[in-house]
């Protein structure tokens, strides 16, 4: 197929109808289209067909259980998924630029650097109430997905190898450690010069076996001729972590961020145990050929002065007589 791009500009190709395609695609239904975008069937029928006319391909399949995109249709969608996301950027650029007080940024962050974006929400919500932010929490390969696609502006994540591709841009926040970490009310958090060997035992709240930072503490352990303690509970969820080692004898291990940042955490604290190996960068990312929002640019020049304030040793603690 040799699609001419006068057709695409001379409006044979309408937005319109690639948010009609995408609806039905979504729903599996052309019905269920009609009634997500409040038209009627045989519109929703006839905006599809005008694309596929247009396009000179069949972009759904059609069968009496419902409709599903064909390879054409899945390859279209995904273009067309950009394209409403930099139109989106770009409305939202454009009121920023008319009014500097207002617009629309999202984020994507690890659970781990959540509280980073965290604090810089804090910083930025007083000072421009009319600000809105959309954050997303997912994996780095998953984030960094979404930044492809224009579903986010800015990545907050450890600089894994992952992230070291020539589309990206980088800026260092700071580095971070990882942290074994306890109750302030679980006896570890009393004890001085603590020994890995010792906490080998305890009961563990770990992240899956695949994930990245499991590799990194796996390797914290080897490095000291241990073995990797059992996962008592397995999650990835960094808030049901937080609540099973605050009110209970567990232990897990995390990024020390977030047992000062924003603030000083009020359940978690770290034991006296250091794990050098772990340490890394962690930055925001950012795509080469994109250039930031106004937003996004507010949001980088709150990011930085945290970052540096952002203390790599560890979280001092009074001890208990």
């Amino acid at each position: 197929m040799d699609l001419d791009w006068s057709i695409a500009l001379d409006g044979r190709i309408k937005l319109r109808n690639l948010h009609v395609l995408q609806a039905a695609a979504e729903t599996g239904s052309m019905a269920k289209a009609a009634a997500y975008l409040a038209i009627t069937q045989p519109a929703v029928s006839y905006a599809i067909s005008e694309l596929e006319q247009a396009m000179g391909v069949p972009l759904l399949d059609r069968t009496s259980q419902g409709v599903s995109p064909t390879v054409y249709g899945l390859a279209l969608l995904a273009r067309s998924t950009i394209v409403f996301n930099e139109l989106r950027h770009g409305i939202s650029e454009i009121a920023s630029l008319a009014d500097p007080e207002v617009g629309e940024l999202r984020i994507g962050t690890t659970p781990p650097m959540s509280a980073v974006a965290s604090a810089v929400f804090n910083r930025l919500a007083p000072r421009y109430p009319r600000m809105r932010f959309e954050l997303s929490v997912a994996g780095t390969d998953v984030l960094l997905r979404q930044l492809r696609q224009r579903d986010v502006e800015i990545v907050i994540s450890r600089l894994a190898p992952s992230v070291r591709d020539d589309d990206l841009r980088i800026e260092t926040l700071f580095h971070d450690e990882l942290a074994v970490i306890c109750s302030r009310n679980n006896k570890w958090a009393r004890q001085r010069n603590v020994s890995l060997a010792d906490l080998v035992p305890e009961a563990w709240v770990l992240p899956p076996p695949t994930g990245f930072l499991t590799q990194v503490m796996r390797a914290a352990f080897e490095a000291q001729g241990l073995e990797f303690p059992r996962a008592t509970v397995t999650t990835s969820s960094t808030y049901a972590m937080s609540v099973l080692v605050g009110n209970g004898d567990f232990l897990a291990i995390h990024p020390n961020t977030m047992l000062t940042t924003p603030d000083k955490h009020p359940q978690l604290t770290s034991v006296d145990v250091r794990l050098p190996t772990t340490r890394g960068a962690i930055g925001l990312i950012a795509l080469k050929d994109r250039s930031l929002s106004p937003v996004a640019g507010l949001f980088v020049q709150s990011a930085v002065p945290i970052g540096k304030a952002i203390q790599p040793k560890r979280t001092t603690r009074v001890t208990r007589k």
